[in-house]
């Protein structure tokens, strides 16, 4: 949810004060504390205290009040919620992780969440098809350093940015890799520099899909260069996610305008949801169903709403 949409609820809020007669019985209709209501007004002048409340909480607050935005609305489901638990405690301490996990799961959609807190320090890259060269060239701009002119040696380039990393350690800089699958195999070189140089200092977090596991665990049976040290300098391990269940899927409909629960219920058995095994302590396991591609959620979702706007102009 953006920050003019926050505003949005904002300016319900005040009308409904002046109806309702008080800020409490406004909160009593959203089913929230007052105490959320006036963090939601305080943050008009600063909208970086906005950021502590959950984005559950302004779409409860907006439902209640009828606030409709248009286009897509991000709900707050379990995998939005993994994503931004990862990349706050990689921030936090300064790991170097790694999320990997089928397109379609919610990956980028956490990262845009993320950054648009405003979380300073934080840098994002969009991965191609780059080798290194290709990777620190794209990086520049990101962490705001224009290309040297003339002809510049990869060694270079790693350190202008490996630099500029170590200017910050004092404030924990973070970047964040996305789609780091379709990276060639000599983007890694630099990964293994910057953990060498920043261990500590900073957290770098690598997102891409299956393929990312894949790769690096091939590279390091077949014995190719590099891929052993980065696949140790990340801990040899790979986060996963888990998927929309039943809950996750209304929430994704009923933030979107669809609050008929039969038509949940036909969403969420439409997208095939598998069954998965997940523990939940450590040792004990439950079943769950899930959709693992939000993607066809958002279709599904998309199709009823063009056909309640059929129904609604007949």
């Amino acid at each position: 949810m953006t920050n003019v949409q926050k505003t949005e609820v904002v300016n319900a809020l005040a009308v409904a004060k002046e109806v309702l007669g008080s800020y409490n019985k406004v909160a009593a209709k959203c089913d929230v504390s007052p105490a959320t209501i006036s963090q939601m007004r305080n943050g008009v002048e600063n909208p970086e205290k906005w950021e502590l409340i959950k984005i559950e909480l302004w779409q409860k607050v907006a439902m209640a009040l009828n606030v409709r935005f248009t286009g897509w609305q991000i709900a707050e489901t379990t995998n939005l919620r993994m994503m931004q638990q990862v990349l706050t405690d990689a921030k936090n301490e300064c790991m170097f992780v790694m999320v990997s996990y089928p397109a379609g799961s919610g990956k980028t959609t956490g990262l845009d969440v993320f950054m648009a807190q405003k979380n300073s320090n934080a840098y994002y890259v969009k991965c191609r098809k780059w080798a290194e060269r290709e990777l620190l060239e794209n990086l520049l701009p990101v962490i705001g350093i224009a290309r040297p002119k003339g002809v510049v040696s990869l060694d270079r380039l790693r350190q202008i940015i490996i630099d500029f990393f170590k200017s910050k350690a004092h404030v924990k800089p973070t970047l964040f890799l996305d789609q780091t699958n379709s990276l060639r195999s000599s983007a890694i070189n630099f990964l293994i520099d910057l953990f060498n140089e920043m261990e500590d200092q900073m957290s770098v977090v690598l997102v891409g899909t299956e393929a990312l596991q894949k790769n690096i665990e091939t590279g390091v049976r077949l014995n190719k260069t590099g891929y052993d040290e980065i696949e140790s300098r990340f801990g040899r391990k790979y986060i996963k996610l888990i998927g929309s269940n039943y809950k996750d899927v209304a929430a994704i409909c009923t933030v979107n305008g669809i609050e008929d629960t039969k038509l949940h219920k036909q969403i969420f058995d439409e997208c095939k949801p598998v069954v998965k095994q997940l523990k939940v302590d450590g040792k004990n396991t439950v079943s769950m169903k899930v959709v693992e591609d939000h993607r066809r959620i958002k279709r599904a979702v998309k199709r009823e709403l063009l056909k309640m706007n059929v129904y609604a102009a007949a």
